[in-house]
Parts: structure tokens; C-alpha cells; sequence
């Protein structure tokens, strides 16, 4: 069952990279507003959880009403700005910002989860800013607003992560899910609207189709795969996302990466590395795989 497990996540890696690569597509190749591409994957997700309840695989209800509202409004915001980041910054440093909700989880549980952090673990968040910081391309002491709201993606997707923890006793998956989706679609309806300069093709709605469909499988996927690897292999297995990322922004949408970018890369994916094998929270790391 491990190695199924381990297919189920690599496949979830594969889906979850080709989705962004086609977000990056749409909107340099098509420029197809990232807004819209977001109310598309909101509006499928919805419709699915809305089949799993209609077909009686699991019932709607709220429960943990503050914890789950906070999920969705924490979830749906990084889903947007992770898709407003891809068109923006590039699909390589828009996916391995987004990879920080590992540090961020950490460091919420603290406060949230009444966790305590080792001496260890502080070392280790402190290799990974110092990676966001060589991200950032930080010149003057001055940070760019582009890679302030992909920094504010990984800590709203870390938060995210933790509401998810605190749900996971009193909520089904498809409820914690459908939250990001329902406020997620909340969040996007006014920018999508202004940004709605013309009507997309065929061909576009098409794809835009298959980028929802290929995030709620990747996010189906790695749910039922960490049943089986566990919460410690299944964050490693998925860390294969951020570098398949990088390496399609690199070799197909020719995006320059320089030095810097590959030493602050090694040691943010470092730091996870040395997160999931020394969780600060097994219940944060399990409920990672909700936040896609």
C-alpha cells in the first residue's frame, strides 16, 4: 500500500505542475487574466464537493464555524494570489513561495496549536528566510510588492494549514474544502470582473477546464496518497512539485534564474526537507494536504 501511496503522490506532484505550467501558458502565451482562471478552478471545486454531498458521500455542515470560515478565507485568498503570482513573478518563484506554507505552518502552530518549537526548528525557519530573502531580490533593504503578496501567499497557505488542523476533528474533508472554494469565489468576483477586458475562447474556457479538473484531481490524489506514505514521506514526496516547477518556468518559458535564486531555492526546500522528517506539529504536516 506504501507504494501505491507513493505513485498517488508523484502523480499528484505531476498534476499540481502541469496545472500551474498552464496557468503561466494562459496568461503569458493567451493572456488570459489569472482572476479568471481562479473563479474556473473555485467553480469546478464547488461543483464537486456540491456532487460528493448530492451523491451522500458526506454530509454539508459546519461545524467549527470560526476555524472553517477562517480556512476558507485564509485557503481561497493564497489560491488567488498563487495564481496571480504565476503571471506576475513566473511559475518557479510563484510555486517555491507557495511552498513556504511549511515554515509559516510552523510557525503558527505555535500560537494556535500550543506547540513548541526546538532550538532546531528555530535554526532551520531562519535558513529558510534567509532563502526567501535571496528569492526576493532585495536590493536596498527594499522588497518588491510583487514578492510581498507571494511571501503573504506561503503565510496565508500556512494558516491555512493549521485552521485545517483545528477542523479536522469537527469537519469533513469535502466541508473543509468546499470553504476555500465558496470563499474563494467570494474573494475573486470583483477583481475578475474588472479584469474581464474580453471574453475568452473556446479553446481557452477549455483550458481553464482543465486546469480546475487537474488541481481537484492532484488535490483528490494527494489526499488518499497520504493515507498510505504517512504525513512525514507523503511532505517530502510532494516537495517534487516546486522543483518541477522551476525546472518547466526554466527550460520552456525561459525564465531567468540566476544564482541567487538557486541557493535561496536549496535551502527554503532544505528546510522543509528538515521539517518533515522533524514536524513541529504530526497534525500539521497531516492536514497539509488539504491546501492545494
Amino acid at each position: 500500500m506504501f507504494h501505491k501511496g507513493v505513485l498517488m503522490m508523484l502523480l499528484s506532484s505531476v498534476l499540481f505542475s502541469i496545472m500551474s505550467a498552464m496557468v503561466k501558458w494562459l496568461s503569458s502565451d493567451h493572456h488570459v487574466s489569472s482572476y479568471i482562471m481562479a473563479v474556473v478552478r473555485f467553480t469546478v471545486g464547488s461543483v464537486a464537493m456540491v456532487a460528493i454531498f448530492a451523491a451522500g458521500l458526506s454530509e454539508m455542515r459546519w461545524n467549527n464555524w470560526r476555524w472553517i470560515v477562517a480556512r476558507g478565507v485564509s485557503g481561497g485568498l493564497a489560491v488567488v494570489l498563487f495564481f496571480w503570482c504565476i503571471e506576475h513573478i513566473g511559475l518557479g518563484k510563484a510555486v517555491l513561495f507557495s511552498y513556504t506554507y511549511v515554515i509559516f505552518a510552523a510557525l503558527f502552530a505555535v500560537p494556535f496549536l500550543k506547540e513548541r518549537i526546538t532550538a532546531a526548528h528555530w535554526v532551520c525557519i531562519a535558513v529558510a528566510m534567509i532563502g526567501i530573502v535571496l528569492l526576493c531580490d532585495v536590493k536596498g533593504f527594499a522588497i518588491q510588492a510583487n514578492y510581498l503578496l507571494a511571501i503573504l501567499c506561503g503565510l496565508l497557505s500556512g494558516f491555512a494549514v493549521v485552521c485545517v488542523t483545528k477542523c479536522r476533528s469537527t469537519d469533513s474533508s469535502a466541508n473543509i474544502l468546499w470553504s476555500q472554494c465558496l470563499f474563494g469565489l467570494v474573494i475573486v468576483a470583483w477583481p475578475a470582473t474588472t479584469h474581464w477586458a474580453a471574453s475568452p475562447t473556446l479553446f481557452e474556457w477549455v483550458a481553464m477546464l482543465v486546469i480546475a479538473l487537474f488541481a481537484t484531481a492532484g488535490q483528490l490524489f494527494m489526499t488518499y496518497a497520504y493515507k498510505y506514505t504517512g504525513a512525514t514521506h507523503g511532505s517530502l514526496l510532494s516537495l517534487l512539485s516546486p522543483v518541477l516547477g522551476t525546472a518547466i518556468g526554466y527550460l520552456y518559458f525561459k525564465e531567468p534564474l540566476g544564482p541567487t535564486f538557486f541557493v535561496g531555492a536549496a535551502l527554503i526546500l532544505l528546510a522543509c526537507c528538515y521539517l518533515s522528517f522533524n514536524p513541529v506539529s504530526q497534525a500539521v504536516e497531516e492536514a497539509a494536504d488539504l491546501e492545494e
